[in-house]
C-alpha cells in the first residue's frame, strides 16, 4: 500500500492531500496575491498533487528548500531568507517548522517577507512518527502555533483529528485586520472539506473499530476522528 493510501505524509515538506486542501481552501476564500513563496518546496516522491503552482495561475511562484530537487527554484534556509522585506504576497510553509531548529527566527522571517495585506499559511504535523528531512525536532499544539503567529494582524488556526492528539496543526496569518475573521474561519473550514477527499482505507477503519473495542478508543484516534476538522479565529499572540 502506498504512503498516500495510508494517509501518511509523502513529500520532503510533508505535503499530503489534506495539506494541499488547506491551500486550495484558502485561495477559494481570499484571492491570493503574488509573488508566491513556498518554503520547503522539494517534492521528494514527485507526486502530482504535491505541486502547488497550478493553484496560483498568473502569479510569480518561487519554490525554495534547503536542498535542490523537483519543485525547487532557490536554495534557502527558513531562518535566514534572502528575500527583501515584504517581497511575497503569499507565503506557504507547509509541514516544515518541525524540521527547523530556530523556530522563532523562522516565524519572524515568514512575517518579514510577507507583504502588508498579504497572507502566510503554515502547517505542521503533531501526531506523526519522527521523520528526518533532514532532522525532526518539534511538535506544536494549536495554541503554540497561534502564539508563534503573533506578528500577524489576523490569525485563523486549527487542527485535524482528535483535539488531544491532532494529526495536523495549521494557521493562516493575514497582514491586515479582518473584523470578519470568524466568518472567514467557518468558510475556510467548509472549503477545506470540499477539497479534501483522502480517507483511511477500509481495513484501517475496521481495525480501528475492532481495536478500539478491545484496547480502548484512545489508541485509534487518528482513524476514528479522521474527519474532525476544527478552524477558529484567534487573536495572534494569545492562546486560543
Amino acid at each position: 500500500m502506498s504512503a498516500a493510501r495510508r494517509g501518511q505524509f509523502t513529500r520532503g515538506n510533508g505535503l499530503d492531500r489534506l495539506t494541499r486542501a488547506l491551500v486550495e481552501g484558502a485561495v477559494a476564500v481570499l484571492p491570493p496575491r503574488g509573488p508566491v513563496l513556498e518554503i520547503g518546496s522539494r517534492q521528494v516522491q514527485n507526486l502530482a498533487f504535491a505541486d502547488l503552482r497550478p493553484l496560483f495561475p498568473g502569479l510569480k511562484f518561487v519554490g525554495c528548500d534547503m536542498h535542490a530537487g523537483p519543485g525547487v527554484d532557490r536554495i534557502e534556509r527558513l531562518e535566514a531568507l534572502s528575500f527583501p522585506d515584504g517581497w511575497a504576497g503569499t507565503v506557504l510553509c507547509l509541514n516544515v517548522l518541525e524540521h527547523a531548529w530556530e523556530v522563532d527566527k523562522g516565524i519572524r522571517e515568514i512575517h518579514r517577507v510577507t507583504a502588508p495585506g498579504g497572507m502566510a499559511l503554515v502547517s505542521t504535523v503533531f501526531n506523526l512518527d519522527i521523520h528526518a528531512y533532514p532532522d525532526d525536532y518539534w511538535r506544536f499544539t494549536p495554541q503554540a502555533l497561534l502564539r508563534l503567529m503573533g506578528g500577524f494582524e489576523t490569525v485563523l488556526y486549527g487542527w485535524q483529528g482528535h483535539d488531544k492528539s491532532p494529526r495536523l496543526v495549521f494557521a493562516w496569518g493575514l497582514r491586515e485586520r479582518r473584523p470578519d475573521a470568524g466568518h472567514l474561519a467557518d468558510t475556510w473550514r467548509r472549503e477545506i472539506l470540499a477539497h479534501w477527499h483522502e480517507q483511511p482505507s477500509l481495513w484501517q477503519r475496521i481495525g480501528a473499530g475492532v481495536g478500539g473495542a478491545l484496547f480502548g478508543k484512545r489508541y485509534f484516534r487518528n482513524i476514528r476522528h479522521w474527519w474532525d476538522l476544527t478552524v477558529r479565529a484567534g487573536r495572534a499572540g494569545e492562546s486560543g
